[in-house]
């Protein structure tokens, strides 16, 4: 039988996307390794997703959820240190998309709403950042920590001038997150700075796909649900990533549609992962001389 190529190509092309990566080295470094703690948090988060499915334990969860799993897990103290480094790692980069635009998306109005979402993740993920520390040194204090930000959120809000319309903006916002997602499953525009080999590419592309399209899904539905608890000015119906898995598991058909779910969202792990392998890390541009 012959020899699929794509396999060893893929340790000559991690190397060559660190080599074409135009960052300071501390950069590419804080970049990739939060693309990688992203992507373990999301395969936990589908894996216990499909456990649950197959009637195997598991669990419908959460990112903050999948943190508190680890704590249970071997050496979980150790790996949710590293995890929150790797979170604000991400944070970190997130803040040079916005900020310094190190995609060079520009100032469009697309590449605006783009930016001001990388500055929203940089926002969250810290915030995870801090609960798998906290996590970290307080491992017998976990109970009740979770799954309550986007009730909190519209609770607040409601109580602002305009709260609802708030609420329903936000909710907006979550779910334009996930039609992006939809979108960049599209041809190969969600892997514009990998650097691949065809041949590699060719087994990376389902996975990346499936995992884009699997998180849009949760995210319109997490928008979906942030809209009506504005509009029905009842902040209980809110909900994060676990709300959404426990509603499919309650339709027809759930554990069918709970599973799909939980690999996608495993396969975004993945495509996560493969981020921090493949992507080429760009630096700020460079100020024209006058």
């Amino acid at each position: 039988m012959g020899k699929d190529p794509a396999f060893p190509d893929v340790i000559d092309d991690a190397a060559r996307a660190l080599r074409r990566s135009r960052a300071p080295a501390w950069l590419v470094f804080v970049a990739k390794f939060g693309y990688v703690a992203r992507g373990l948090l999301y395969l936990i988060v589908g894996g216990l997703a499909l456990l649950r499915a197959l009637g195997l334990g598991g669990a419908t969860a959460d990112s903050r959820d999948a943190l508190i799993h680890l704590l249970g897990s071997p050496a979980g103290t150790a790996t949710l240190w590293l995890l929150a480094a790797g979170l604000i790692g991400y944070a970190v980069w997130r803040l040079c998309q916005a900020i310094l635009d190190v995609d060079r998306r520009g100032t469009g109005w697309r590449a605006t709403g783009q930016r001001a979402g990388f500055f929203v993740s940089a926002l969250s993920h810290t915030g995870l950042a801090i609960f798998a520390a906290y996590l970290a040194s307080h491992p017998f204090h976990s109970g009740g920590a979770a799954g309550q930000s986007e009730k909190v959120f519209a609770a607040t809000a409601l109580g602002w001038p305009g709260g609802p319309w708030w609420i329903i903006a936000g909710g907006c916002g979550v779910a334009a997150a996930g039609v992006a997602h939809l979108l960049a499953s599209l041809g190969r525009r969600y892997s514009d700075r990998f650097v691949v080999s065809p041949a590699a590419h060719r087994w990376l592309a389902p996975i990346c796909k499936f995992g884009l399209v699997s998180r849009g899904l949760a995210l319109i539905l997490v928008g979906a649900l942030l809209a009506w608890a504005g509009l029905s000015h009842d902040p209980s119906e809110a909900g994060g990533l676990r709300e959404v898995l426990q509603h499919l598991a309650r339709q027809r058909f759930g554990m069918v549609l709970l599973g799909t779910m939980g690999c996608g969202l495993m396969a975004f792990g993945l495509y996560s992962v493969f981020e921090g392998c493949f992507r080429r890390v760009d630096g700020p541009p460079m100020a024209k001389p006058s």
